[in-house]
């Protein structure tokens, strides 16, 4: 996890075959990254994040000075000032997660996993944000299966496409399974020349943050830089037997009640990207027509152009919105429309259905997403239905 991977760039070189790193190390062109298996160096990523956050706000600084001085171009002046400070924030929210990664990591609960499923997750969920950089994602996706936890896997894609959005407008993303080994691997390339590549970018607290998530998943990282393309491997662990039956039979997948539900048009509202993503990955196989929306503003829109049959929301929408967007719907339909509200209070029960019989709201544990969102949909839907 060391933070000087990239000092050394000048001089790509094709990293030989059968080179293989430690488990949360890395290899560059054959030789392992000084310091990648020892302790993070405090003072150092303490200096990085400095470094960036300075560097961010004097791009600031000095587009206001240019605002000030040029009055015609207040606009477009506007976006470099807003990309600045964007850049700053992120780099302090990820400084944030490496700190509480090292210092008090979460329990992790690790279970089996459709890692092209995690990807698409994450793809659609930055679909705005690669769309705004005009960043263009190519996809190589075989279902492949790791035992892994789900949030912290997710964060881990989503870390690395972002990190590569932000080096090239051309990246892909694949994933399959080792020829050598059988284990699980994503790729994600950046297409780029590597030695053009500003060093701000290279030795980015995303990237300390990615190489961090890694770590803890006990994934095993490896670079590849050429003169076109830098390329990131990650090796997870394969799942096991043992593993494979557990899941299988803990697991509370679409049944044949849910063939009633096809076709149906669900929106879900959440202002977090996770959130809607893991909302996305529990409603597979229900063949179910899903449209996400980060905001009220957003949801009225599409509610609007396709009618929903289900809406399914958090605390972070406004209740008062919400109702008026209900009975909106219910007006321009004739039908009441089924209502979930995922909530995130300790203690409470996975799923909690509406009254019978009347227009209310149904509640699913923000915890339990994956086993209880689908079966909640499916008793809701039927109600109105």
């Amino acid at each position: 996890m060391a933070l000087n991977w990239f000092t050394p760039k000048q001089g790509a070189r094709r990293r030989a075959p059968g080179d293989a790193a430690e488990p949360g190390g890395a290899h560059i062109n054959g030789h392992a990254a000084p310091g990648i298996d020892g302790p993070l160096a405090w003072p150092e990523v303490v200096r990085q994040l400095g470094q960036e956050v300075a560097m961010s706000l004097n791009a600031a600084s000095e587009q206001l000075d240019r605002l000030n001085r040029l009055e015609p171009s207040l606009v477009r002046s506007l976006v470099p000032i807003t990309e600045s400070v964007e850049r700053a924030r992120q780099a302090g929210m990820a400084a944030q997660h490496v700190l509480r990664l090292c210092e008090d990591p979460p329990p992790q609960h690790r279970e089996v996993l459709n890692l092209a499923d995690v990807v698409r997750a994450v793809l659609t969920a930055r679909g705005e944000w690669l769309m705004r950089r005009q960043v263009n994602v190519r996809k190589g996706l075989t279902q492949t299966q790791v035992f892994a936890d789900s949030s912290m896997l997710y964060m881990l894609v989503d870390e690395l496409v972002l990190w590569a959005g932000q080096l090239a407008t051309q990246i892909a993303v694949t994933v399959d399974k080792s020829r050598t080994t059988g284990r699980p691997r994503l790729r994600v390339s950046a297409w780029c020349n590597p030695a053009q590549v500003p060093e701000p970018l290279w030795r980015s607290m995303r990237w300390t943050l990615w190489h961090q998530l890694a770590r803890t998943l006990g994934a095993v990282s490896q670079l590849d830089m050429r003169d076109d393309h830098v390329r990131v491997t990650l090796s997870l662990a394969p799942v096991t037997e043992e593993q494979l039956t557990t899941a299988i039979e803990e697991s509370v997948g679409p049944s044949s009640v849910s063939a009633v539900i096809q076709g149906c048009r669900v929106l879900v509202v959440t202002a977090s990207a996770q959130r809607r993503a893991q909302c996305l990955q529990a409603l597979a196989g229900y063949g179910l027509m899903v449209d996400v929306a980060e905001d009220m503003h957003q949801a009225e829109r599409l509610a609007l152009q396709y009618l929903p049959d289900a809406v399914v929301y958090d605390d972070s929408v406004n209740d008062s919105a919400l109702e008026r967007l209900r009975d909106e719907l219910h007006a321009r339909s004739g039908t009441p429309v089924a209502v979930i509200e995922i909530h995130a209070q300790a203690g409470a029960s996975d799923f909690h259905a509406s009254t019978i019989g009347s227009v209310s709201t149904g509640h699913v544990a923000a915890g339990s997403l994956n086993q209880s969102l689908g079966p909640a949909l499916v008793f809701e839907l039927c109600k109105v239905m």
